[in-house]
């Protein structure tokens, strides 16, 4: 018997905005309901319940280590008995991709299996990433919204629309209701946490990703010579000199791309103990951590490698990603700030030309390292709102696409056809030229929904056992971020608004175009600015979600 949908603790709330009452205009409705989760009756979050499936060569942890396998299992379950449709149904989704269009199904042998095996006709409008946040923005204002929707955490007012314009799926998936979709199930409370819940309801499944943070990928040799025997065990200062060591001839010890990415500044504050976006000071206040000192430290740390050292690949301002992954590959760069995906792309690219490692937090700055953890998921996936029968179906849909490694669901969705897309040799799998072309990332599904991540590389161990140590040993330090699952109004237009003051302050001291008193400059701008009304939201959130 299912429970009821019962008052509860909310433990967590979707990182999310809200949607203006103009872009609400196409979902016929007279008054927009806020999201927001103060004094809403939350509903329970879904029970995780495990997959029974094939054991692990290197043990999970719930609190953010995945499963490391060395091998390609022997023998695979099938965790979706039937398809989930008849081969009649039409489901269309709006995702994202980061690589050239695919080719159709009629023309496209993976895309082709995964209908057959879904038993539907599954027709993506795919969108480049950089053109993802107006094309969202476009439809919310529109109403024309597909049978599936990715959305991202970051696009503004973005929680609104779900509470007003998609589905409520908290019939189907809260507490044991989601038992009917044991894949659903599987994924980890962490995602749903960090999708979190919109005015105390289920709006979406989440697109479970990795909870490591940011990192750096090194080229082991190269910097393990350069380290001098102190590789990988280090303090700041033999770090720092580690890296001038690697620069010299042509090389460049550090690299970093434009964007987000800061000059690496933001992990650098990690280094330095700064919390992870937020923390409570003794009276309850919420203090960014941009106003702390650790991260004012981590600036002038920055600045020091860049100004002082000169380990930088010149013009990491403007660098795009993918020339410093080029400079990386080839040899270049000889370590650069990154992600996991990151990790398992360079793995890849690379092979044998040398070996791709994940750097260890240095210790002695500030207060000692911390890990700033992702909130564990890339977005997640709103339906559009239908009939039960038709929403149970797409439900069976992102369930297939969920099936965790080690089912024959996950093979198809992540390997592809044998034969066409990989072959089995001496227990493991080698996958095809084909298979470049065709697979989850060039035909996105894997932005519908995906499974919870795990260590797998096909022929290369070693990889798997390098990131499963990695992540063993950074999950002690692990901390989330303290907005995770929270949805603000207001706070989210000021933050908008107030985008670059920190970033045009950190950029400017790091090139050395400003003293250190324009990070200063800048933290008292957030304040009065807006800021201090965006740390109260957040507050009265955190509050609602967690308790005070």
């Amino acid at each position: 018997m299912h429970t009821s949908l019962s008052r509860r603790r909310l433990l967590g709330a979707g990182a999310a905005s809200l949607i203006a009452a103009p872009a609400l205009a196409g979902c016929g409705t007279s008054q927009v309901r806020s999201a927001s989760n103060v004094g809403a009756d939350p509903v329970p979050w879904p029970e995780h319940i495990p997959f029974d499936g094939p054991e692990p060569d290197l043990p999970p942890d719930p609190r953010g280590v995945d499963a490391g396998f060395l091998r390609y299992p022997d023998r695979l379950t099938t965790s979706v008995p039937e398809k989930p449709g008849t081969g009649r149904e039409t489901v269309t989704a709006l995702v994202e991709t980061y690589e050239a269009p695919p080719l159709g199904p009629g023309s496209n042998q993976y895309w082709a299996a995964l209908n057959d095996a879904l038993g539907v006709d599954l027709r993506l409008r795919v969108v480049p990433s950089g053109n993802m946040g107006h094309k969202i923005a476009t439809m919310m204002a529109s109403g024309d919204m597909p049978d599936l929707m990715l959305v991202r955490n970051w696009m503004p007012r973005v929680a609104d629309y779900a509470v007003n314009a998609a589905q409520d799926l908290s019939e189907f998936l809260a507490g044991d209701r989601i038992r009917d979709y044991p894949n659903l199930a599987n994924l980890p409370t962490y995602a749903w946490q960090d999708m979190g819940l919109m005015a105390g309801r289920i709006q979406g499944v989440p697109i479970v990703r990795p909870r490591t943070g940011s990192t750096v990928l090194a080229n082991q040799e190269a910097m393990s010579e350069a380290a001098q025997g102190r590789y990988n065990d280090w303090t700041g200062e033999e770090l720092v000199d580690a890296l001038v060591r690697a620069t010299g001839d042509g090389h460049y010890g550090f690299g970093s791309a434009s964007g987000g990415w800061l000059f690496g500044a933001p992990l650098f504050a990690s280094w330095f103990g700064a919390p992870n976006m937020y923390r409570v000071d003794d009276a309850g206040n919420f203090v960014k951590a941009e106003a702390t000192e650790e991260y004012r430290a981590a600036i002038e740390f920055a600045t020091r490698l860049h100004q002082d050292e000169k380990v930088y690949y010149p013009g990491a301002a403007t660098l795009a990603t993918e020339t410093l992954k080029s400079m990386f590959f080839n040899g270049t760069v000889r370590s650069h700030v990154d992600n996991l995906p990151g990790y398992q792309a360079a793995v890849t690219a690379v092979r044998d030309e040398f070996t791709v490692d994940l750097l260890r937090a240095p210790t002695g700055l500030g207060r000692g390292p911390v890990s700033h953890f992702s909130g564990g998921t890339y977005g997640y996936t709103l339906f559009k709102p239908a009939a039960p029968d038709r929403i149970r179906l797409l439900l069976r849909v992102l369930d297939f696409l969920a099936a965790p490694f080690g089912t024959t669901e996950y093979e198809l969705t992540y390997y592809g056809v044998e034969g066409a897309h990989f072959t089995r040799g001496d227990g493991d799998l080698e996958l095809t030229e084909l298979a470049q072309r065709e697979n989850p990332s060039v035909v996105p599904v894997k932005y519908i929904t995906a499974p919870p991540p795990v260590h797998f590389f096909p022929g290369n161990p070693e990889a798997a056992r390098r990131a499963h140590a990695f992540q063993v040993a950074d999950v002690e330090m692990g901390i989330p971020p303290l907005t995770s699952g929270l949805v603000v109004r207001e706070a989210r237009v000021d933050q908008n608004r107030l985008r670059n003051v920190f970033f045009d302050a950190a950029v400017s001291v790091i090139q050395g175009h400003s003293p250190i008193s324009r990070w200063d400059d800048a933290v008292r701008r957030w304040r009065t600015d807006g800021g201090d009304r965006i740390d109260a939201e957040l507050q009265r959130e955190y509050e609602a979600v967690h308790g005070s």
